[in-house]
């Protein structure tokens, strides 16, 4: 009888954990030092890389892509922020993180800011046993100026080789200022 209880009440928990780790991962994050949040698709990692920049990091179950929203402060901005200055912002990203732009930037105003979506690519190296492994990473990004925060916003959606970008869309559309 005893054995049947602790049965019972472990299944019990496990399912209660798989259902509370399931929730969460539906939910958005919400980083309220930064002032946004986003349903990424597993649990967040918040990574200080340097003192102006901040990186919140997911990876979709299976490996398949990668959320990732980086946090650039005290930019300095122009009195406007023009389409030249977006496009050197991005070049220093892009240049800083070796990627290569794919395609036209588009322009836009998101939530009421400026904005550059652009899709990207990068290498990453993996080694297998006797093999040296390269693949492509395909990266759909968008940059997001707060001119009054001294802020730029990265959201980006990263899919190895670029097979199933289908999550991606939905993931940059999930962000949102707080």
């Amino acid at each position: 009888m005893k054995t049947r209880i602790t049965l019972v009440l472990l299944w019990s928990a496990v399912f209660l954990m798989s259902m509370s780790t399931s929730a969460s991962a539906s939910e958005k994050y919400v980083s309220t030092e930064f002032g946004f949040a986003a349903s990424f698709p597993a649990a967040v990692i918040r990574k200080q890389i340097r003192p102006d920049v901040v990186t919140f990091d997911a990876n979709a179950p299976g490996g398949k892509w990668e959320a990732q929203v980086n946090v650039i402060s005290n930019v300095v901005m122009p009195k406007e922020v023009t389409h030249e200055v977006m496009e050197t912002k991005l070049a220093e990203f892009l240049k800083d993180h070796a990627m290569t732009q794919v395609d036209v930037s588009s322009y836009t105003a998101f939530q009421g800011y400026t904005a550059l979506s652009a899709t990207t690519t990068f290498f990453i190296k993996n080694r297998d046993t006797n093999h040296f492994v390269v693949y492509l990473v395909v990266v759909d990004m968008k940059l997001v100026f707060v001119k009054e925060q001294k802020r730029v916003y990265i959201i980006e959606g990263m899919a190895v080789q670029g097979i199933d970008r289908s999550a991606i869309q939905p993931f940059l559309d999930s962000f949102e200022f707080q």
